[in-house]
């Protein structure tokens, strides 16, 4: 068997490390491969794409970006001008796998892909038939061979650390930037109808756990192991839930703060959160948490998001948190299908009651293969064209109101939230002020507000001037991609 050359294309690195990919360069690596990333909104792109000649280039592709990465790949395979397979993965070709019959695109992957990849790279790389393998829809002469899920990982510590040096060798901003990603768990139960996480359980059905936690000691290895190589200041967990269970983060709490004692950032839910885990991330060191409030309006909560948590659950959570010294930067949906502004106005007097940091909210945009995107098309609140729907959240909404004032109160609504939050005073000024037109102004102070609240409250990891200047180039940067 020959090492393959395997080159991971990705658009651009703004402020995240595209996590999923250096999972599966890690594997690779560990197979024996030759593993890079290009990044193809970069000058150098074409240059990096000729010199390492790949064999195989693989894409990771979220809704609202396929447009753009299967035009980049029918352009890669014409700069390269030689066979090269091309594997699409991420959530767009999960639920989408037909997205396989595109010109250009020979083999979809679905679902968890570490053990995926290294089957096929091994079975190209051996001269063999690569169409029966697990999670893979394979095209081959002008038939598509469609292959069940593969069970699902089950034991996190024997994945390999995400392949961090192919990014941070590559560029020197995420190298030295002192804030890094990591996960301690996978999967997440709820139901919630705006996330593809349900559909995600569904596919995954019989095939092993859902939830599942890499150990604690695993978790602080990793950080050990950034941290020996790295800029290291702030951790931040990507994990859906990362207080899913209650043993887990009391045994972090008691490891973490003594072997790595950085502050930290992760994701919690309200009902999940009492005094006694909130207490455990105050002792962990924990500096903030992102918390889903959602919306307001009850039914909306419960019966359309089926969230299935009252007010005052999300409120003492909150509570809880600030009596542990943990802030809270709430999230939250703005324009959901059917609501009305005076439904919005019960979110904005939620978040007002549960005092956090940072107040975020999200225009509504309906993913396919979510639940209330399909609530949205059978309400006639959208008309099914996903290829109006942005990668982006908070531009404008594409869905059909009742009358275009509901429209612009709404999107206004979405610009001044978090000050509105932060300023109860100013909320009560919401009609007036969310009935003029949309205008920069709104949209500089969104943005002004967004800046600063998380530089300040929810992200304080240290940057010099340098790479303050670099960082905000960034953030205006991913709201342009």
């Amino acid at each position: 068997m020959r090492p393959m050359r395997v080159l991971f294309i990705y658009k651009d690195v703004t402020l995240t490390e595209p996590m999923g990919i250096l999972y599966l360069a890690s594997a690779l690596q560990a197979a024996g491969h030759d593993v890079a990333l290009a990044l193809s909104a970069r000058p150098d792109f074409e240059a990096r794409l000729r010199e390492f000649a790949p064999d195989v280039v693989g894409y990771s592709i979220t809704t609202g970006f396929h447009p753009y990465y299967l035009a980049l790949n029918r352009r890669v395979k014409d700069m390269l001008g030689r066979p090269v397979v091309a594997v699409v993965g991420g959530p767009h070709a999960t639920f989408f796998p037909e997205v396989v019959e595109e010109e250009g695109v020979d083999v979809v992957c679905r679902g968890e892909g570490e053990e995926t990849i290294v089957d096929l790279v091994e079975a190209l790389s051996r001269g063999e038939d690569h169409t029966a393998i697990p999670n893979l829809w394979v095209k081959e002469n002008g038939a598509v061979h469609r292959n069940e899920l593969r069970p699902l990982v089950c034991e996190l510590d024997r994945l390999a650390f995400p392949a961090r040096e192919l990014l941070y060798d590559y560029d020197p901003y995420m190298h030295d930037v002192t804030l890094k990603h990591f996960f301690s768990s996978r999967g997440c139960p709820y139901l919630c109808t705006y996330c593809f996480n349900h559909k995600f359980n569904e596919l995954y059905r019989g095939k092993g756990e859902i939830i599942r936690h890499r150990s604690v000691d695993n978790v602080l290895a990793e950080i050990d192991d950034v941290r020996a190589r790295y800029p290291l200041k702030f951790v931040r967990f990507l994990s859906d839930n990362f207080t899913m269970s209650r043993e887990w983060v009391a045994e972090f709490a008691d490891k973490y703060s003594r072997d790595v004692a950085l502050p930290f950032n992760c994701h919690v839910r309200a009902n999940l959160i009492d005094a006694a885990v909130a207490a455990d991330l105050g002792r962990a060191g924990c500096h903030s948490v992102l918390l889903g409030v959602e919306t307001g309006d009850d039914y909306l909560r419960n019966e359309v998001l089926k969230r299935k948590m009252s007010r005052e659950t999300i409120v003492e959570a909150c509570r809880y948190l600030r009596e542990n010294g943990v802030n809270v930067y709430t999230q939250n949906i703005i324009g959901l299908p059917g609501e009305t502004f005076e439904q919005a106005l019960a979110t904005l007097k939620l978040n007002q009651d549960c005092r956090p940091a940072f107040a975020w909210a999200s225009l509504f945009m309906p993913y396919p293969a979510t639940e209330l995107a399909q609530y949205a098309v059978a309400g006639g609140h959208f008309d099914g064209d996903y290829d109006r729907v942005f990668h982006t959240f908070h531009r404008h909404s594409v869905l059909r109101f009742d009358d275009e004032r509901t429209r612009r109160r709404l999107t206004n609504l979405h610009k001044l939230f978090g000050v509105m939050v932060e300023w109860p005073l100013l909320g009560r000024f919401a009609r007036a002020l969310c009935s003029l037109p949309p205008n920069p102004l709104y949209s500089a102070v969104f943005k002004l507000w967004y800046g600063y609240t998380n530089r300040r409250r929810i992200f304080p990891y240290p940057v010099g001037v340098k790479g303050f200047l670099a960082g905000v180039k960034r953030f205006f940067r991913k709201d342009e991609a």
